[in-house]
This record gives C-alpha cells, structure tokens and sequence, in this order.
C-alpha cells in the first residue's frame, strides 16, 4: 500500500477491515509507466504517469510478481 497521503483513508479502512474492496475510479487513465532508471545494481526507479515516481523496486521483487523475466 502506498504510503501517500492520499491513499490515507484507504489504509485506514484496511486497518479496521482487512477484507475492505478496493475500487480504482473509472475517470482514471490506466497506469503506466513512463520512465525507468537504474539506481545502483539492484534496484529501478519507475516514473508512471499518475506522477508517482519515489517508489524503488529490487529486482527481486520485480522477479516476483513477475517470474517469467529472465534472471
């Protein structure tokens, strides 16, 4: 969960109720990713167009959500 302060409310709701459903707003244009560079050997920061771009993914972590991309 983002540590945002606009997605305050929603972690509130998941801290009273784990099974709270999230919605996305359907005036929303899909996520995607805009940008990505390098931050030392392990890691890619990724600029999306919703304008989050602080976030820094391993690429273990990448490996996990997606474990077709090559090693």
């Amino acid at each position: 969960m983002s540590p945002s302060a606009d997605a305050r409310a929603i972690r509130e709701s998941l801290a009273v109720n784990p099974l709270t459903v999230l919605t996305s707003s359907p005036s929303q244009l899909p996520l995607e990713a805009l940008t990505a560079e390098l931050v030392g050997n392990y890691a890619v920061r990724i600029r999306f167009n919703d304008g989050h771009d602080t976030g820094l993914f391993s690429w273990k972590y990448l490996h996990e959500i997606d474990p077709t991309i090559e090693k």
